[in-house]
């Protein structure tokens, strides 16, 4: 069952609840990637909420790492906007092969926004890259 937004129990889990809940709702057979009316799937929502416990779990269930939402933007461009200093979501999917690089649909990357922004806890998981 999904809302007027099209989000699922997961998108919600991903959102504000624990990886044992989201353990549940996979086993139940829900998609880790199911994208919402936006094309937000689970794993870009943990990303903007920093939510690293779930973030693993949907990566373990096969969440698409670099999925891409309608405005061309993936979980790790959604984890360093959102990352309020905290880098543990950004690590995680760069561990997992997520690309810095990735241009979304305003012709921005990872990469650049972490530049952009200029914030040191950002950036520090980008210096690999030119």
């Amino acid at each position: 069952m999904v809302d007027r937004q099209g989000r699922s129990e997961l998108h919600y889990s991903a959102l504000e609840g624990t990886a044992d809940q989201a353990r549940a709702l996979l086993a139940a057979g829900q998609d880790p990637n199911s994208g919402d009316r936006d094309g937000f799937v689970p794993l870009h929502l943990a990303a903007q909420q920093g939510n690293v416990a779930v973030a693993e779990v949907l990566l373990e269930a096969g969440a698409t790492v670099d999925a891409v939402n309608k405005y061309g933007n993936t979980p790790l461009f959604v984890a360093a906007f959102h990352s309020r200093g905290r880098g543990e979501v950004i690590r995680l999917l760069r561990r997992h092969g997520a690309d810095p690089n990735r241009v979304n649909g305003s012709g921005q990357t990872p990469a650049g926004l972490a530049r952009l922004i200029a914030n040191y806890d950002v950036r520090q998981f980008f210096e690999d890259v030119d």
